[in-house]
């Protein structure tokens, strides 16, 4: 994932503390957008593409944790940070218990801020790596699985695109060289059987 498209919905009552954590994450190239409230929060939610919500605590029509309930149910795997100037333990935990990556405790430091923003962004490309393999395996033993179904193919273009995406998976270590030759051997001798590869 890019930082471009790693996008951050700050949501603060307080216009001060919007703002200022706005121009810091812009200015380290971050895409940033803002809620004055709970409810605008939510109503972007439905329509922005975020990655990431810095939210207040409390807030008047609707809180931090409202907002984090409502961004969990929008998209599973957004990341939700609290801040709150009530920085109790008790606090920490409620809302770590309804799902918040983090929290920060007012008054914080830009600093303490960015650390968490990087994290989350590391975890969100994680997230998408993790899919983007899972995408491609499923491709992989479906090509595979097609051409055992058929038979020994002469599908070239199957064959070819099936033995690029083993390769790819060699070189990023999710096969062993040995597996992947396995894998390779079994498709171009049209014996598509899986057993034996550990993945």
């Amino acid at each position: 994932m890019e930082k471009k498209n790693f996008r951050i919905l700050i949501v603060d009552d307080d216009d001060i503390v919007r703002e200022l954590i706005v121009s810091f994450l812009s200015r380290e190239g971050y895409p940033v957008i803002a809620a004055k409230d709970g409810l605008e929060a939510i109503r972007l939610l439905r329509v922005e593409d975020i990655s990431l919500v810095i939210t207040d605590l409390k807030m008047p029509g609707a809180g931090g944790v409202d907002v984090l309930r409502n961004a969990e149910r929008i998209k599973p795997d957004i990341a939700v940070v609290i801040l709150t100037a009530y920085g109790t333990l008790e606090t920490a935990l409620e809302v770590m218990k309804e799902g918040a990556y983090d929290y920060i405790t007012k008054p914080f430091k830009m600093q303490e801020i960015l650390i968490v923003v990087r994290n989350a962004f590391e975890r969100a490309s994680l997230i998408g790596e993790n899919r983007e393999l899972s995408d491609y395996l499923k491709a992989t033993y479906r090509d595979i699985n097609t051409v055992n179904s058929i038979g020994r193919s002469n599908n070239a273009e199957i064959i070819t695109g099936c033995i690029e995406r083993i390769e790819r998976l060699k070189t990023i270590h999710i096969l062993s060289s040995m597996e992947a030759d396995i894998l390779k051997e079994r498709l171009i001798t049209g014996d598509g059987k899986t057993e034996g590869i550990n993945i």
